[in-house]
């Protein structure tokens, strides 16, 4: 990731002295349901959860990640997951869900965004989630190509209230911050290095 950022500064400085506004940092928020359904896979942050029913949706119905595209595309202003993978379209048919986070990363890129945290909470009555949260934490930071260290993910339940209490389906939210690539540090060297010691923007 570290070469690549140098092409991607070069390209920010370019578009800001052509007077493009470009802001440091950006906060997103994220909200996915599905309806669980019987003869579908259970699957949350990538990982197939063995229970006796599914979410229900086009694709494989990942809440979880859905809600973190969201709150990603929502911070960096480029629309919702509906806009980019419409549920109309066949190719996104059954579609891994973590292909799509996939994608969002490069959309984040293109625009200079990097990501700062992930804080996402599923929210369902059943199946208990804590044995698979570590590994819905790795899916996604490869998925992003970030640490493990920059995404939490939680869950909880609704003490029976409400569609979630009563298992009738799963929802996720999600929080995430961006920063723009002029406000990110790459590595812990470069935080003990002068700007003229930088071989990124010339300053």
């Amino acid at each position: 990731m570290f070469p690549e950022f140098f092409a991607y500064y070069k390209n920010y400085i370019t578009l800001r002295e052509k007077g493009r506004e470009i802001r440091k940092m950006r906060i997103g928020m994220g909200y996915d349901v599905h309806k669980l359904v019987e003869d579908r896979k259970l699957i949350l942050g990538g990982v197939e959860i063995p229970y006796e029913k599914g979410l229900l949706g086009h694709s494989d119905a990942d809440v979880l990640v859905h809600a973190i595209m969201d709150a990603l595309l929502g911070a960096a202003a480029l629309g919702d997951i509906g806009k980019h993978f419409p549920d109309t379209d066949p190719e996104y048919k059954d579609i891994s869900s973590i292909l799509l986070l996939k994608h969002v990363k490069k959309l984040l890129e293109e625009h200079f965004y990097v990501i700062g945290n992930i804080d996402a909470t599923v929210i369902a009555q059943k199946p208990k989630l804590a044995p698979y949260r570590e590994e819905m934490v790795e899916n996604i930071a490869n998925a992003l190509g970030i640490s493990k260290n920059q995404i939490s993910v939680k869950a909880t339940t609704e003490e029976g209230l409400g569609f979630t209490g009563r298992g009738e389906g799963i929802a996720a939210q999600a929080i995430v911050l961006l920063n723009t690539v002029e406000n990110y540090i790459y590595d812990s060297e470069m935080q003990t290095r002068t700007c003229t010691n930088c071989p990124g923007c010339g300053k």
